[in-house]
């Protein structure tokens, strides 16, 4: 093997018309070798195609669990507020037919959600009862807070049907419940048709709600930005961006859309067809939207995380992980209505 694998390196070399003696090992001359063959190899990789489409099956069911956590700060005629929530929760996809296009018809139920949400006036007056924070878990808790009733009925439900082209397409979608855009994309992801080689891009085009100082209710062109990064194994890495077209011309306006400028990565598995994870961010600043000291700042983050069956391989397991360096974390803890606000970075 390592005759082989020194075997490469001077064909490689001798491919570029380097010329290997005994005097030319200097370190300059061992870095142009390198970047080349990196160059070589990057040329190679964006020359393949890769062809992202879904493949569930009919009767198939599988699962996603999400975290989502939010933290803000709301300031207005002096008065500053701080807000923190966090939420886990897991959801199902029931695959009920697929038909002879390729079109996907499934159902979309949660199954259980734990949530938790504080409020604080700062700063914080020592003398004033303590404000507690609320949380709900549909497991374990019999007793549902008003702030999490509507959340709490949908349990076990089937929330809506969704039918889905291939690549990612919604075609219809049926429930009671209206649809809200919150950034984080709708419930598939829309691939290209063609196939498409690493740093391929291609855009969605979206509308934006938004609203002025005067009430006035707007509607802002926009487009989610999506870009193949990379591809390891059968693993697409594919980074996104909301990029509002329209021009924003005051801080109220910005408010108003601040949740729903998103950017992230998702992981889909070429071979089975399926997103593995999916992580969105959120880091918005609005200042001066509802007087001169009035402010607004949103951070938040979302993971979704294709859950893995026993019957699966260690092998995919281990493709959930790491999103340009980024680690999947584990099932989050969600705080008790007596415990402390814990906000991870």
């Amino acid at each position: 093997m390592k005759m082989f694998e020194k075997s490469l390196v001077l064909f490689l070399l001798f491919a570029f018309g380097l010329c290997v003696s005994s005097n030319a090992q200097t370190t300059k001359q061992k870095t142009s070798a390198a970047d080349r063959i990196s160059r070589v190899t990057n040329k190679m990789q964006k020359q393949q195609r890769y062809k992202l489409v879904y493949k569930l099956e009919k009767g198939e069911e599988i699962q996603f669990t999400t975290e989502q956590s939010v933290a803000t700060k709301f300031q207005m005629a002096g008065a500053l507020e701080e807000s923190s929530s966090r939420s886990a929760s897991t959801k199902t996809w029931k695959v009920i037919n697929i038909d002879q296009l390729g079109n996907i018809t499934f159902s979309l139920t949660l199954d259980d959600i734990n949530m938790w949400q504080k409020t604080q006036p700062l700063p914080v007056d020592p003398e004033a009862t303590p404000i507690e924070p609320v949380s709900y878990n549909s497991r374990t808790d019999k007793t549902v807070p008003d702030e999490y009733k509507v959340v709490a009925q949908s349990i076990g439900k089937t929330l809506a049907v969704f039918s889905v082209a291939p690549h990612g397409k919604v075609l219809n979608r049926t429930s009671n419940l209206r649809e809200s855009n919150f950034g984080v994309g709708k419930v598939t992801i829309p691939l290209p048709e063609q196939a498409i080689p690493v740093g391929h891009t291609w855009n969605v085009p979206t509308i934006l709600e938004a609203t002025d100082e005067h009430g006035k209710n707007l509607q802002l062109k926009a487009r989610v930005r999506y870009e193949l990064a990379r591809v390891k194994g059968q693993t697409a890495y594919i980074r996104f961006k909301t990029e509002i077209l329209t021009p924003i011309t005051s801080e109220k306006v910005r408010s108003t859309v601040m949740q729903k400028m998103t950017k992230g990565e998702i992981a889909f598995d070429i071979e089975k067809g399926r997103p593995l994870l999916k992580q969105v961010r959120w880091n918005e600043k609005a200042q001066g939207f509802e007087g001169p000291d009035s402010f607004l700042e949103y951070v938040g983050k979302m993971t979704e995380k294709l859950v893995i069956t026993p019957g699966s391989t260690a092998k995919n397991a281990g493709l959930l992980a790491p999103i340009d360096g980024e680690v999947a974390k584990k099932p989050v803890d969600i705080k008790t209505r007596d415990g402390k606000p814990i906000m991870r970075k």
